[in-house]
């Protein structure tokens, strides 16, 4: 579960820069000053894993590269522009990272499989920052919802009350905004499968798991007023029926 909560990037091949494009030597070049520039901005060491979309058409003239915090194992976009300027999303991953953790301490309480992705709706957009807490966040964004994705493996105890639960203990610790929670359900293969998928990808795509033979999906949301959805209409759901 820890191994795919690191995995942080867009849909990208599982396979080294060098043999995805050669050993070219404006890729080389390329993938070292990024790496450089991010040891010097965040004093830590990166590694470009992939190159996606690069410079060189009329409508595109950035190269966007993954990357790999190497402590951390969690990955994240930088885009480098032909004047060498980067955007990137460090931060923003790390902060991310944060929050999905507390997701799959709460699946790991419950004994089950899962790992999540975490999507947050913010009430004022804020500068993020690497070493920023979840409260910190919370508080300067004024955020109002939170939404996670749960890839999860079958297990004949997953009940309405243990997803609910998964929800209710991240709600609390995040003292505010109300949170949904989509449940992706697979058998053992097919979970396999995803998994493979999943280390590969950043934010998931929810179009991207339709592909994959999913048993079913369960969503669960809470808010102040408390959970939308009875028990019994979630464990029908978890047997097939229902919306």
């Amino acid at each position: 579960m820890s191994k795919l909560l690191r995995k942080v990037c867009m849909v990208v091949m599982g396979i080294s820069i060098l043999s995805l494009l050669g050993c070219s030597e404006l890729n080389e070049k390329t993938a070292k000053i990024i790496e450089e520039r991010l040891s010097e901005k965040y004093n830590e060491s990166f590694e470009v894993k992939y190159i996606g979309e690069r410079w060189g058409t009329k409508s595109n003239n950035t190269v966007t590269t993954y990357v790999k915090a190497i402590d951390s194992d969690i990955m994240f976009t930088a885009v480098m522009d032909t004047s060498e300027n980067i955007v990137e999303n460090y931060p923003e991953m790390r902060l991310m990272h944060k929050f999905a953790s507390v997701f799959n301490h709460a699946i790991e309480d419950q004994g089950l499989d899962a790992s999540s992705w975490v999507n947050i709706h913010p009430k004022q957009p804020i500068e993020v920052t690497k070493d920023m807490t979840i409260e910190d966040y919370l508080e300067k964004s004024k955020a109002e919802y939170i939404h996670v994705e749960i890839v999860m493996k079958h297990d004949e105890s997953i009940t309405a009350e243990k997803l609910k639960t998964i929800v209710q203990q991240s709600y609390d610790q995040f003292n505010g905004p109300s949170i949904s929670a989509t449940y992706w359900i697979f058998n053992d293969d097919e979970y396999l499968k995803v998994n493979e998928f999943l280390e590969k990808v950043a934010n998931i795509d929810p179009s991207s798991l339709e592909s994959y033979k999913y048993d079913r999906t369960v969503f669960v949301e809470l808010t102040e007023n408390g959970f939308v959805d009875s028990d019994e209409d979630i464990n029908k759901r978890l047997e097939g029926g229902g919306l």
